[in-house]
């Protein structure tokens, strides 16, 4: 499975006027949401991307405890998963159970913060002494087994109540394994640098590498003046200083967003059940109103139309809607169909996806462009049928990767077409350590994507979302042939790539 293993080819393709280059590094997915009902990555792995980084944003699937089993089965309920509840409990046993399942490309993972408080029973902002000392063993344990490091998401229950001493303390585990940090950081908008000042500080702190997740500002949410380039200047002046520090960004002016992201912390203080009644409390409704001011801060602002719903068992019917036509649909407003939507999911409601028009085309053009970004789509892989295509109800999910290569580099000219590719394969390969991937050399993992550049097509648009990418006609995993001819083979050859 290595380049230049075999002194005769097994088999020869014709490439002669296509790109060959090395497969797609994901920085940013969150496909281990998805993994095991769709092991084979089926949208993604079509476009090319033969390993993706998960973990992010504070989510990973491992630790597991009692405190947390349900709630985590739960979520990997909503996409997809149809088997019992989460069979094992460390970080380790996950890795061990999907190697069995086996799955299409490589994976390299973070562990999650969300999950290590969820697993050690924590909410609030204090962990008890006993707490923090099981959280910083789940650490532990996830970098003996391999991890990248540790992640965090903080706009994000319960991840958002931690305090920075606490991810100090754990950062520092798994900077101590020679791992790196990743944030979703605290805000990205009103409270921007200051939440940049904070990533900067755990990074140093825990003596790790690291990396910002969709540093981005949404639009019209009150950043401060010149917020992004400020931010970006505070994280290449911390380069400068020795930091390995960098960032990554999306393809689309919308992106992928938690449902119950706005919802303010009294909402989730005394777990799902009694989160799911306030929800349906119509004397909370008027205070919820007033305090959902927080995440997608264009939703308080009342631009509903920016916000797409991306459907629920409950509610299928609504897929791939505005709220402003959801409200109509309805005949209710505005507020009241989206917190009824949540409430109907009950205990789940915090797995809902939404996607959001998030920034504007000039924002979107200074992230891809710029030398400190690589280029993920911070989505999980789907199908094209069976229950993933009914929860992606956006490009995002079909068409991300290939979107880079069609409309930044072939239609608006953002990068050039070999700039594109190096962010997307050897850059985030190299700082995520990935030490065979990312390149076509020798000794290298045979990670290869053969495509016609000419031909290459998205397919998948906003009103019919439903459609794999065109134009990547061959891509090999571990010297293992996974799409032939633009199909799909079926094979699994994928590794879990562990931290070195």
């Amino acid at each position: 499975g290595r380049l230049g293993e075999a002194a005769t080819a097994a088999r020869v393709i014709d490439a002669a006027g296509k790109v060959v280059c090395p497969g797609f590094v994901d920085p940013h997915s969150h496909s281990d949401f998805s993994l095991l009902a769709n092991p084979t990555a089926q949208s993604t792995i079509r476009q090319g991307v033969t390993t993706e980084v998960v973990g992010n944003c504070g989510w990973s699937y491992a630790p597991v405890s009692d405190h947390s089993r349900e709630y985590m089965s739960g979520r990997l309920h909503t996409f997809g998963f149809d088997g019992p509840v989460i069979p094992w409990t460390t970080f380790g046993e996950h890795l061990e159970f999907l190697s069995e399942v086996g799955h299409t490309p490589n994976f390299a993972w973070f562990v999650g913060h969300n999950a290590i408080r969820l697993a050690a029973g924590v909410s609030g902002p204090a962990p008890s002494p006993e707490q923090m000392t099981a959280m910083e063993g789940f650490v532990h344990d996830a970098m003996q087994s391999g991890a990248l490091g540790m992640s965090t998401g903080l706009e994000f229950n319960p991840g958002r109540e931690a305090t920075t001493a606490e991810l100090v303390r754990l950062s520092a585990v798994a900077g101590g394994y020679g791992g790196m940090y990743t944030s979703h950081i605290r805000n990205r908008d009103s409270g921007l640098l200051e939440a940049i000042d904070e990533f900067l500080e755990v990074a140093r702190a825990g003596g790790t590498k690291a990396e910002i997740s969709h540093l981005n500002v949404r639009h019209n949410t009150n950043a401060p003046e010149r917020g992004w380039e400020r931010a970006v200047e505070k994280m290449a002046a911390s380069r400068e200083s020795g930091l390995d520090v960098l960032a990554d960004t999306t393809p689309f002016r919308e992106g992928l967003g938690q449902m119950a992201g706005i919802l303010p912390p009294w909402v989730a203080e005394d777990g799902p059940s009694a989160a799911a009644a306030k929800l349906r409390d119509p004397a909370l409704r008027e205070r919820l109103r007033r305090e959902c001011d927080r995440y997608w801060r264009f939703i308080h602002k009342g631009e509903w139309e920016r916000v797409f719903f991306q459907a629920t068992a409950e509610h299928p019917d609504l897929g791939g809607l505005d709220f402003r036509q959801i409200s109509e649909r309805l005949g209710k407003d505005p507020w009241d169909c989206y917190l009824d939507i949540l409430a109907d999911a009950g205990t789940d409601y915090e797995s809902i996806l939404t996607v959001g028009t998030l920034f504007t085309d000039a924002h979107l053009a200074e992230m891809i462009g710029h030398p400190l970004f690589c280029l993920g789509v911070d989505t999980f892989t789907v199908q094209d049928e069976g229950p993933l295509s009914e929860i992606m109800k956006h490009p995002l999910g079909f068409a991300g990767h290939v979107h880079y290569l069609t409309h930044h580099v072939r239609e608006q000219g953002t990068l050039r077409l070999e700039e594109a590719i190096r962010k997307m394969t050897s850059m985030p390969a190299a700082h995520f350590g990935l030490w065979d991937r990312g390149l076509l050399r020798a000794g290298y993992s045979a990670d290869v994507v053969v495509f016609d550049f000419d031909e290459l097509d998205d397919v998948s648009t906003r009103e019919r979302p439903t459609a794999y990418a065109h134009g990547v006609e061959h891509v090999l995993v571990n010297g293992v042939t996974v799409v032939d001819e633009a199909e799909h083979t079926g094979a699994r050859p994928g590794r879990h790539l562990l931290r070195q």
